[in-house]
């Protein structure tokens, strides 16, 4: 598990609780960000809107919270990491509140799109936040436990709002969610110590990372894997039953078991970067066109939609650690940790905003099934462009590594002409 530098390093008596004191806010901020997917048949039908309409209730937070990540950045960089991080969190619990509460749809849309400024200045901070609470030896360890718990929320996440709205309403999905959001807050203030902004971020300190080419391919790529898995993922619940022909509790067991396969991703993964980071980011795109690839393809055959979810679950699981790690190895100590963090949840708030409102047009235009192919373009061009680009930079790395070697060789045969 990758996680960025630490400059200020404030550890805790008790780090690893404090630790999973802002998991578990990252926990819920995804449950929060996610839960319409599971419900999106029951909200669709309760408003009288299209299946692709009520998709932009995962796409209008995505947008907000793309804004929000280097903004809240900036704005909070002379705040308490603990008063900013107890904040967000509660305004998930009232945005949630707010969702259930709604009387029509652009009440609901319009809850959602301030639940985007707690999503992207949780995923901008928590990271960090975590990583400066711990001593170093044990750094990944906090990282380990803070995408741990995204992957746990993407799991329960879906397949519970879809059988909560299933066997009640969809209104009952945003009020589990708003539980889980006053839980996380009531830990935080029990346990969280002061965490002292690490950067006084301004937006000068974007500068350097968007002027580099290796961090804009990659923000590229990280931009095309997520719009791959949201032009996917938003209709998957309406996938399994329409395209599939899944029964909601048969559809909720292999969602079930595909988040379970993203968690053995996440730390499958963080183990497998150790040994190779290029290998395991190549192992994940890969396994991701695979998986899409079958479910799209095979979409009607119950056993090749299994082995897709599989695959794709296995790769997602892994594929935000492992892109985030691959773009710390070009950024080393040039950047700013918590510009990186912000400029990469930006990234990956706009994807899910182009991938979920695209993919939504699609499906009004030409069914549900469409949403998988989009998603399955989009990772093979992922993977195309990411394989290309090590292609390039690992025929550069040895020119360069050779070009000592040359001058060296010639000043040796220099000297002994001499002699």
């Amino acid at each position: 598990m990758s996680s960025p530098p630490s400059h200020a390093r404030n550890t805790s008596r008790h780090p690893l609780i404090a630790v999973v004191a802002i998991a578990l806010g990252a926990f819920s901020v995804v449950v929060s960000e996610f839960v319409p997917v599971g419900a999106l048949p029951q909200i669709s039908t309760s408003f009288g809107v299209s299946e692709g309409a009520a998709g932009l209730l995962v796409t209008l937070p995505a947008l907000s919270g793309a804004v929000a990540a280097p903004v809240a950045t900036v704005l909070m960089r002379r705040l308490d990491r603990r008063l900013a991080i107890i904040a967000l969190t509660s305004l998930i619990a009232v945005t949630a509140v707010l969702s259930a509460a709604a009387p029509n749809f652009a009440t609901l849309l319009v809850s959602r799109l301030i639940l985007g400024i707690s999503i992207g200045g949780v995923w901008a901070t928590s990271v960090s936040a975590a990583a400066r609470l711990v001593p170093a030896r044990i750094v990944h360890t906090a990282s380990s436990v803070v995408f741990g718990a995204i992957a746990v929320g993407s799991v329960v996440s879906v397949p519970s709002a879809s059988l909560i709205a299933d066997h009640t309403n969809w209104q009952m999905t945003f009020v589990a969610a708003a539980a889980v959001a006053v839980l996380s807050v009531v830990v935080q203030v029990l346990v969280l110590p002061k965490i002292p902004a690490a950067d006084r971020v301004t937006m000068a300190h974007f500068t350097p990372l968007l002027r580099s080419l290796p961090a804009v391919v990659i923000l590229a790529v990280v931009f095309l894997v997520v719009y791959a898995q949201f032009s996917a993922y938003t209709f998957v619940v309406p996938y399994l039953h329409d395209v599939t022909s899944l029964s909601t509790g048969a559809a909720s067991g292999l969602l079930l078991g595909y988040g379970l396969l993203t968690i053995v991703g996440n730390f499958g993964g963080g183990a497998l970067l150790g040994r190779s980071i290029r290998g395991t980011v190549v192992a994940t795109l890969v396994a991701g066109v695979g998986g899409l690839l079958a479910l799209s393809a095979g979409g009607t055959v119950t056993a090749a939609v299994c082995v897709g979810l599989a695959l794709w679950g296995l790769s997602w699981g892994n594929a935000p650690v492992a892109l985030q790690h691959w773009l710390y190895t070009f950024g080393q100590d040039k950047f700013s940790p918590e510009a990186v963090n912000a400029s990469f949840t930006a990234v990956v708030q706009v994807a899910v905003a182009s991938g979920s409102l695209f993919s939504g047009v699609a499906v009004n235009a030409s069914g549900v099934r469409s949403s998988a192919v989009m998603g399955t373009v989009a990772s093979g061009i992922a993977c195309a462009v990411a394989l290309v680009f090590m292609a390039v930079t690992a025929r550069r790395n040895t020119t360069v590594a050779k070009e000592p070697t040359v001058v060296l060789v010639q000043e040796d045969a220099r000297v002994s002409a001499v002699d």
